[in-house]
């Protein structure tokens, strides 16, 4: 009993789904296809993809660039706090007199190395963010480029240049008429203008 009053609702869903879901007539097709109505949904999500993804490169430059400085900072503080735990090695271990001049130099040896081991990683880490932060720039260029070109595109399909110029024209048609118009001032200062558009 139970199983078939699952299996109807089941039907009643499937149907239920089917009828929601409104097929194109042969009309709609047409004129879809002669105004190209479902295209503007790939550039639109391709607008949002790109939006999208220039946003996170951003934000992905921006962490790095934080990280970065308290990565430095960090490499700075640490060098300088083991430099003097260096230097105070070297004194302690070195007073002796009679001691070897290549043990001696053994022992200041951490004094000169970890400096230049300190300076070898900090360069390393700058070049490294350096190199992804240009990685990204160029990813960044890119996709700005591929956003204007969409976006010219899109224009060239809506025909927006020649809406534009025939905005202007208008416009100035309506400029040329204006000292024609019998309300002479009244038409610049009542906005009746917009009975000519």
């Amino acid at each position: 009993m139970g199983d078939e009053k699952e299996v109807k609702n089941d039907e009643k869903t499937e149907k239920g789904l089917k009828s929601k879901k409104k097929k194109k007539g042969i009309l709609g097709r047409i004129w879809s296809s002669l105004f190209r109505l479902g295209s503007g949904d790939d550039f639109e999500k391709r607008l949002q993809y790109i939006t999208k993804e220039e946003g996170s490169i951003v934000m992905r430059m921006k962490r790095r660039a934080m990280r970065w400085r308290r990565t430095a900072r960090n490499l700075i503080i640490f060098s300088v706090l083991i430099e003097l735990v260096a230097i105070g090695y070297a004194i302690m271990t070195t007073r002796t007199v009679d001691m070897e001049w290549r043990m001696r130099s053994l022992r200041v040896l951490p004094m000169f190395l970890l400096p230049a081991l300190s300076f070898a990683l900090y360069y390393g880490l700058q070049s490294f963010t350096k190199f992804c932060d240009r990685r990204d720039q160029k990813t960044l260029e890119k996709l700005r480029a591929e956003r204007q070109t969409k976006i010219d595109e899109l224009k060239e399909r809506t025909n927006y240049y020649i809406t534009q110029q025939l905005i202007q024209w208008k416009s100035l048609f309506l400029l040329v008429l204006m000292p024609f118009y019998t309300g002479g001032v009244d038409f610049i200062v009542t906005g009746s203008w917009h009975k000519f558009i």
